[in-house]
């Protein structure tokens, strides 16, 4: 038990983001991501959303600002350019949580899959968004 640490924070992720260095990525997905089979080390959040754990992980963990947009979202098949209300909801929440602006770049849904099984860990949730998956890029402190 640690104090300052929201409860809702497993002690397996504060390990996972503690772990990681500047320019490390990882993956916040929605259910339908396959997040065991690509992913080096996963982290479950069932029912919780995408935004409630990025809320979460955004009070412990820096986004770059080295890097033009360290935050990724998935593309819509067939739609690149289409960016989903979910998306634009965790684009909108991750700027309001670091408290600057910054672009979100998108990835085809197969480079984005192969993006996310080099991410250093991926946190899956139960979020039924669809096209809600996300990879962040760590920044320093």
């Amino acid at each position: 038990m640690l104090k300052g640490i929201d409860p809702r924070i497993s002690a397996e992720l504060i390990s996972v983001l503690a772990s990681m260095g500047h320019g490390d990525e990882l993956v916040i997905c929605d259910r339908n991501y396959p997040a065991i089979s690509n992913s080096q080390r996963h982290v479950s959040y069932v029912s919780s959303s995408v935004e409630e754990v990025l809320s979460l992980i955004l009070k412990l963990f820096p986004l770059d600002t080295f890097v033009q947009a360290p935050l990724i979202r998935m593309e819509v098949v067939g739609n690149p350019d289409q960016v989903t209300e979910g998306q634009k909801a965790v684009h909108s929440l991750a700027m309001e949580l670091e408290g600057r602006k910054f672009e979100m770049a998108s990835l085809s849904r197969q480079d984005f899959y192969e993006r996310a099984s080099k991410a250093f860990a991926t946190v899956s949730t139960s979020d039924d968004k669809p096209y809600c998956c996300f990879v962040l890029v760590k920044g320093v402190i």
